[in-house]
């Protein structure tokens, strides 16, 4: 199997509607494509062991063990992950459900979708749940110790990505009210809404005053991460805080 692309969706899009935080994962199977999961010796087993509490998964069945009976029975490697990498964020205290998998037009190219509460730990759940389809697929098993790791490093991703107490009282209003919000990846800013009628905040702090914007034009990386983010070409680099880093940064 190959990740070929990995995106994050922030808003309303083509997959839902309601489900505004997505992971798309383009994925190949490669020497999977005309092997299902019921062609794999020992991956159903060593699905469960990894991780049991799957069972609670209805997917199409519509009833509790729904998924690993369509694991047992035989389903592609994307759909597989994209319940992985949900149960690994769930596991780890942010619990999603929603996911899709479909194959595209190119035969054994798969898009693979999952909702994630923290956009940085959505993208490692998918990753994770990569390393684990295929460490089970090679050996037949995933280490407990390689599990337990990814569920730390998981829990880390979102206690920082935690919203402060002020900060969460505007965002519950703002649910209370159907205001969309997303965080931003500089200065723990906030933006609600979208388009024209955006705004952002920082704690209790708004864009109705130019501190934000002072503060922000200060920090020249977190300028750079909010203007690439809006798709505003900036110049390629890196923060370098102890020497050993200098050269893969110039590598990269």
């Amino acid at each position: 199997m190959r990740i070929l692309k990995t995106q994050t969706l922030r808003g309303p899009n083509y997959w839902s509607i309601r489900h505004q935080k997505l992971v798309i994962v383009r994925l190949d199977l490669e020497e999977l494509a005309e092997r299902p999961s019921n062609q794999i010796p020992g991956f159903y087993e060593g699905l469960t062991e990894a991780l049991p509490s799957l069972i609670d998964h209805f997917c199409s069945p519509g009833c509790r063990g729904g998924f690993l009976s369509r694991v047992r029975e035989g389903t592609m490697m994307g759909h597989i992950m994209e319940h992985v990498a949900l149960e690994l964020q769930t596991l780890a205290g942010m619990p999603v459900g929603f996911g899709r998998t479909r194959e595209t037009a190119t035969p054994g190219v798969y898009q693979v979708v999952v909702e994630y509460m923290d956009e940085q730990a959505g993208r490692y759940a998918t990753r994770a749940a990569f390393r684990l389809c295929q460490s089970i697929v090679e050996t037949g098993h995933y280490s407990v110790e390689e599990l337990e790791q990814d569920l730390r490093d998981l829990q880390d991703l979102g206690a920082q990505a935690a919203l402060g107490p002020s900060t969460e009282s505007i965002v519950k209003e703002a649910e209370g009210r159907d205001i969309p919000w997303m965080q931003l990846g500089s200065r723990a800013m906030i933006q609600l809404g979208h388009g024209a009628y955006q705004k952002r905040v920082q704690a209790t702090l708004s864009n109705f005053t130019g501190i934000l914007g002072v503060e922000l034009a200060s920090d020249k990386e977190g300028t750079k991460k909010i203007l690439q983010d809006a798709g505003v070409p900036v110049p390629r680099g890196a923060v370098i805080y102890y020497l050993d880093e200098l050269e893969q940064a110039i590598a990269t």
